[in-house]
Order: structure tokens, then C-alpha cells, then sequence
């Protein structure tokens, strides 16, 4: 006998409500993974240097891929696919791992790696029932806590600023964003606490045009409508990139797994089948082999956006499948993301703070469903202990090859390595 679903369903699954009422709620469903979609293609744009038309592009790209694959993982096509309400988008948890890549080897070697990772995690999914047994709750919560843990740092640097590093108008800025997001998430109104970041950003965004910390210059000669092209940057495919990436997209999967257990509990009071998991984390791969090719980063299910669903009790595919429809619309459109591209970094690592901070504590969330006894939290400290601190002193393996280098100081290479290691080799305690 099924559960009962935990929150108040007032649109089913398959329900389409005229678009007058559909297009607010896909514009709320944007509105709660708009900022993360684009923090990672900032990040990686402001370390290379890239100009605001290049970063303009990556944001566009990475809008155009979010807007296809929600619509794919929605869909279900041939097994591709949950068939569930479940928003794609950049994947935050790759920030660390796609950066240290891209300092090391360059954006090229980000997505020649995105891309053989998405392989793999395709692979995953085809053959899910084996898998789930090696990854289970535990490495899923390890991986996903050491990813928040070594994120934190660098949404420190982008409120600290690189120009002008520390002055009280970054970090006033930076402040200003945080506290906005936690008032606007203490809110009882569902749009403003669904929609805490991206308001939290919008007033930093407009204080710092106040202040004259950015411009509209860049915005008014942007063109309004462009269709943007894949393979605009040359792949290359190194081995240390790719073993690092492999291991996020492990982490990946098992926050995947996790998206559509919490949407069909929260909404149907069920399990999720065996077909919708495995449909949503193939879809997860093949979307992210699709986003290399567009010029964007690792595609993965929102659990905002899962969130968004309980806040509302809107379970409807037809809406997200509108919500994919505007991401489109939007990507098509160089304006926005021009826009999007000249946010000052104090806004953007306001938002990010919170955002980065969230991912660690999912992964706490994760570790507290599980029993946690000696032997599990032995896994977890040694874990955590040699991921993280290598990540935080790198000059450790200064004496080492370039790249076993790269793959020890991602952080998550490995923790994963080691949780997984040792939870096949140390006896359950019974």
C-alpha cells in the first residue's frame, strides 16, 4: 500500500492547465535554477579571462542545453528519460572539479572530459541494478559533502572580489546579496522563498549599478536575437581530467537518484520504479555528452526544482516542459545573457556562499539517513579527511606527477576513491 503523498497535489502529472496559469508556474520553475544554470559558466569565464561576448556565449549555451534536456528528461524518449517534472541544468557540483581542469589543461579538456564522463554515467544507467549496489547512500553522501566543503572557498574569492580584493564595497555587496536571500527565503509566500537566490541577486545586481559598480554599456550593443554554435572551442581529452570528471559524475548519478525518490515520494507518496531512475540518470548522461558539444557544462536534475514542486504542489510534466520551452526562447536571445555576463563578482559570490553551502549540507542530509556506527563513520572521516585536505594544501603532492596531482587535489577524486574502497573492504558491523 502506496503512502500518501506529503504534500497537497493541486496539478497531477499529467494535468494541463490552460497556458494562463501554465506560464507563470514554468516561470517560477526557471526562476528557482536560473542563477545556478549560469554560476558555473561565470566561474569558468572570469578564471580564463574571457571577454563579455564569450561570456555571453557560454551563457547562452548553457540555457539553450538546459531548456533541450529538461524537455528530454521530461519526455522519455526510448527509456531516455524519467517521464517526471524534473528541471536540467548546469551542475554546480562539477564548479570545483571543472575549474581546476580548466586552470590546468584548459576549457577544451573540460568538455572533451564532460563529455567521456556523460558516457560513462549513460553506462551507469543502462546497467543501474549493478551499480546501485557499489554506490549507495553513503559514498553518495560522502562525495556530495566533500563537493560543498571544497565549493565554500571559491564562493569566498568571488565575494572578496578580484578587483579591488576585500574593500568594503565587495563585501557590503556580497553581504547584502546573503542576508536578502535569507529574508526573502523565510518568506511564507511560495514565489519569493522558490526564488530566494535569484532575487537575492537581482538587488545586488541593481545596488551595484547604483553604486557604479558595473555598467549597461556592454548590454545596449549586444544583439537581440543569435543562435548559438557547438564546437566552438577544440577538445582535448586528458587522462587526469577525465578520471577526476568520472568521479563526479558518479557523485551525479547518486544525487539523481536521490532528485526522483524525493519527487515521487513528496508528490505521489511512492517509490520511484526502477524505469524512471534509470530513465532519469541516462538522460543525465546523454544530456551532458549533448551539453560538451553546445559549449556547456555537466547537465544534472535541480533539487531546487524538486523543492519547488512540494512548495506548490504543481507535478505537472506540461508545465516543465513550458519551463524548457522559455529556457530556449531565452537562450536565443544575446541581451540576456550579456546581461547576465557583467554581474559583479561580490553579486554573484553572495548567492554562491549560499548556494555552494547548501550542496555540503545535502550531502549531511545524505550521511544522516544512513546508520551511522563505527564502521561508517571511520569511512566518512578518513574520507573526508584526505579529500578535503588535499584539496585545501595542494602543495603537498607538489613531488608527484602532474597528473595523479590533478586527480588528488579535486577533493572529490579521492574521498570517492577511498569511501568506496573501504566500504568493500571493511566488514558491516551486525
Amino acid at each position: 500500500m502506496s503512502k500518501q503523498p506529503e504534500n497537497d497535489i493541486l496539478y497531477g502529472i499529467n494535468d494541463k492547465p490552460a497556458l494562463t496559469k501554465s506560464i507563470p508556474l514554468a516561470i517560477q520553475h526557471i526562476l528557482a535554477m536560473f542563477a545556478a544554470n549560469a554560476t558555473l559558466p561565470l566561474l569558468m569565464a572570469a578564471l580564463l579571462d574571457f571577454s563579455i561576448e564569450e561570456t555571453a556565449l557560454l551563457i547562452q549555451c548553457a540555457l539553450l542545453v538546459a531548456g533541450i534536456t529538461t524537455i528530454l528528461q521530461v519526455s522519455r524518449v526510448r527509456k531516455i528519460g524519467s517521464g517526471l517534472p524534473i528541471v536540467m541544468g548546469t551542475s554546480n557540483a562539477f564548479i570545483s572539479t571543472s575549474l581546476a581542469i580548466a586552470t590546468d589543461f584548459g576549457i577544451g579538456a573540460v568538455l572533451g572530459a564532460s563529455f567521456v564522463g556523460g558516457l560513462v554515467e549513460f553506462f551507469i544507467g543502462h546497467h543501474l541494478r549493478f551499480f546501485r549496489k557499489i554506490f549507495t547512500p553513503l559514498i553518495g553522501g560522502i562525495v556530495v559533502l566533500t563537493i560543498g566543503i571544497t565549493l565554500i572557498p571559491v564562493g569566498v574569492k568571488q565575494a572578496a572580489g578580484s578587483i579591488n580584493t576585500g574593500s568594503p564595497t565587495n563585501l557590503l555587496i556580497a553581504a547584502l546579496v546573503l542576508i536578502s536571500i535569507i529574508c526573502f527565503h523565510q518568506s511564507k509566500h511560495t514565489f519569493l522563498k522558490s526564488s530566494s537566490i535569484l532575487l537575492g541577486l537581482i538587488l545586488g545586481y541593481v545596488v551595484s549599478l547604483l553604486v557604479g559598480v558595473m555598467e549597461f554599456t556592454e548590454i545596449t550593443k549586444s544583439s537581440w536575437f543569435s543562435i548559438p554554435l557547438p564546437y566552438q572551442y577544440q577538445w582535448s581529452f586528458e587522462p587526469a581530467a577525465i578520471f577526476t570528471m568520472i568521479f563526479m559524475y558518479l557523485a551525479s548519478t547518486i544525487e539523481t537518484i536521490g532528485d526522483v525518490a524525493a519527487l515521487t515520494k513528496g508528490a505521489e507518496g511512492r517509490e520511484p520504479t526502477e524505469e524512471e531512475v534509470a530513465g532519469a540518470v541516462k538522460a543525465d548522461g546523454l544530456s551532458s555528452c549533448f551539453a560538451s558539444i553546445f559549449n556547456a557544462f555537466p547537465n544534472t536534475s535541480y533539487s531546487q526544482n524538486v523543492g519547488v514542486v512540494s512548495l506548490t504542489g504543481v507535478f505537472s510534466k506540461h508545465i516543465v516542459k513550458i519551463g524548457g520551452i522559455i529556457l530556449i526562447i531565452l537562450a536565443l536571445v544575446p541581451k540576456v545573457s550579456t546581461a547576465i555576463s557583467v554581474m559583479p563578482e561580490p553579486v554573484l559570490g553572495g548567492a554562491a556562499i549560499a548556494m555552494f553551502a547548501m550542496v555540503a549540507v545535502s550531502g549531511i542530509k545524505l550521511i544522516q539517513d544512513i546508520n551511522l556506527n563505527s564502521r561508517n563513520m571511520l569511512i566518512i572521516t578518513i574520507s573526508l579527511g584526505v579529500g578535503v585536505g588535499l584539496n585545501l594544501v595542494p602543495e603537498a603532492t607538489q613531488q608527484l606527477p602532474f597528473n595523479l596531482q590533478v586527480v588528488l587535489t579535486s577533493g572529490v577524486g579521492p574521498a570517492a576513491i577511498i569511501s568506496i574502497f573501504l566500504n568493500l573492504l571493511l566488514p558491516e558491523e551486525h
